[in-house]
């Protein structure tokens, strides 16, 4: 019976998968391994594992089989045979429907922000968020002209007129409009923060932790004279971030493999109109999309992670001048690598606390960001 093979399958992998690394990571390798699953059974596998983890640590008593009938059934799952075969095997998932525990649904409450509305946040995880994109608004016609024609419903957000949602499962690196940079895939929350960024003409403009280069590229959409130096202890994703570059077609920027948590004292020439440092973190904000962490997340790191944040802007403070700006950004929502740390930063950096925020993506299918704006001060 397929279902039941199905079934097998699910099991499986919710057994074999440690938390080790991304559960994307290991699903690909895991379908790469079994080239026997067509593309149907790789989403639906794929979505009844997600949605088992949504449910974080709700009814832990209870067997694998149980746990995916009762998430698949609060997620909300459409109708079809494996889901109809998972119920019929457990009548007993309506009543327990009933009865949601979502106390364990997120255990590490005791860490979240108070500025945080927990009831909205913990539902978000149970629903799986849009993806975004951001256009350049150059080539708004043509992007709108190739979803329509590829028949890909999308939403314009009514906020970021060049932030458009469309669903998970769709193949967007596959359109010429990507290939050819006329958008950048990017959660609508980031895409709010270069309110709080807002680089200058002719700016110089240091992206501290620049990962593949998402927030430099939104930058220099933002205002296109400016000059970027770009850093990250990854050189792999420095790589990517130079392709994404000559993709869209910016070309004033320099890059530097560099670990901000060494230790060692940095030996830079410049000074900078603008520090980001949208710095490494939990990631508790985004794990509606990384749904594993609400199981396999341990909280002892969030004090590893505080520290981490602390000794990477500690680094790149002394190469800002009076008066100019540094923006703290995290994907977080633990006080303690936000409200904690910009205390802490205020307290023993020379930097002067202006405005700090989340934006919070729970009700809007988007992730949860935390950004703080400082300028820098004589102390």
């Amino acid at each position: 019976m397929r279902e039941a093979t199905q079934l097998r399958i699910l099991n499986e992998i919710i057994t074999s998968y440690k938390g080790r690394e991304p559960l994307s990571r290991y699903l690909k390798k895991y379908f790469n391994a079994n080239r026997q699953l067509g593309s149907r059974d790789r989403r639906l596998i794929q979505e009844f594992i997600y949605n088992y983890f949504r449910i974080g640590k709700m009814f832990p008593d209870k067997p694998i089989e149980t746990r995916l009938a009762i998430a698949n059934k609060i997620c909300k799952t459409e109708p079809g045979p494996l889901f109809e075969y998972l119920l019929s095997r457990h009548p007993e998932v309506a009543k327990m429907q009933m009865n949601q525990e979502l106390d364990k649904l997120f255990v590490q409450g005791r860490h979240l922000s108070d500025s945080i509305r927990k009831a909205d946040f913990i539902q978000s995880f149970l629903t799986q968020p849009w993806v975004w994109i951001r256009v350049r608004k150059e080539f708004l016609n043509e992007v709108e002209k190739e979803l329509n024609e590829k028949n890909i419903p999308f939403q314009k957000n009514s906020e970021e007129p060049n932030a458009w949602s469309v669903k998970q499962s769709t193949s967007l690196d596959q359109l010429e409009s990507f290939s050819k940079g006329y958008f950048e895939i990017q959660d609508l929350s980031s895409q709010k923060t270069i309110r709080y960024v807002l680089p200058g003409s002719n700016e110089f403009w240091w992206d501290a932790c620049a990962g593949a280069g998402g927030k430099s590229l939104m930058m220099a959409a933002h205002e296109n004279s400016i000059k970027l130096f770009c850093t990250d202890a990854r050189e792999t994703v420095l790589k990517n971030l130079e392709l994404r570059f000559k993709k869209a077609g910016v070309s004033n920027y320099s890059t530097k493999t560099l670990d901000l948590t060494s230790g060692s004292k940095l030996r830079l020439k410049e000074t900078f109109d603008g520090i980001v440092a949208d710095v490494p973190c939990s990631g508790s904000g985004t794990w509606a999309r990384t749904p594993e962490w609400l199981t396999h997340f341990d909280s002892k790191h969030i004090d590893k992670f505080k520290q981490m944040q602390r000794e990477i802007v500690s680094a790149v403070v002394n190469f800002l001048p009076d008066n100019k700006p540094f923006v703290y950004i995290t994907c977080s929502v633990f006080k303690e690598e936000n409200e904690g740390n910009t205390a802490w930063m205020s307290e023993n950096l020379p930097l002067k606390l202006q405005t700090q925020c989340y934006i919070e993506g729970s009700t809007k299918g988007a992730d949860t960001m935390f950004v703080a704006r400082f300028t820098r001060s004589a102390k």
